[in-house]
């Protein structure tokens, strides 16, 4: 039974550590604490770009986002947790007050959906890979004929 307990408390754990990363990071820009959760080795990837990325990177496209919409927010819908792994489908919420991605300032607040794969290892987030539903943010946005497609070197400087 103990072993059944320990265990569900790591799951509980995993999702927590989750949404706090969520909080930290997409909520409150607060990058540095944000980072202590994450492994050296950890690996970004998000539907919007064509490559992966380190911590960095995925800060800077975090913060890039976060500048350019006000009143910003992403709520966790929902979060599930098996072994290692935990899945939450979150929204994003907020008024594009600068352009980004080849979408352009608008007074009308979005909220689109995404769905994270969180992978974690020793109590530390290993990977990241989220998918966007780019086509409920361009419906709403009615952006037609725009490649979407973010490069992070572009966005990094590199």
């Amino acid at each position: 039974m103990s072993n059944e307990n320990d265990n569900n408390k790591r799951l509980e754990e995993n999702k927590k550590l989750a949404e706090k990363f969520i909080e930290l990071t997409w909520n409150k820009g607060r990058f540095n604490l944000a980072g202590n959760m994450v492994r050296r080795d950890f690996t970004y990837h998000v539907s919007l770009m064509n490559q992966t990325s380190c911590y960095d990177g995925a800060a800077k496209v975090i913060q890039t986002i976060r500048d350019s919409m006000e009143d910003f927010e992403v709520m966790v819908e929902s979060a599930v947790a098996e072994d290692d792994q935990v899945v939450t489908q979150s929204s994003f919420c907020g008024t594009l007050a600068k352009p980004m991605f080849g979408f352009q300032p608008s007074d009308k607040v979005v909220t689109f959906a995404a769905v994270s794969f969180w992978q974690f290892k020793s109590g530390k987030l290993q990977s990241l890979h989220t998918l966007l539903d780019l086509a409920e943010l361009i419906r709403q946005m009615r952006h037609e004929g725009k490649n979407l497609e973010l490069n992070i070197a572009e966005l990094v400087g590199v």
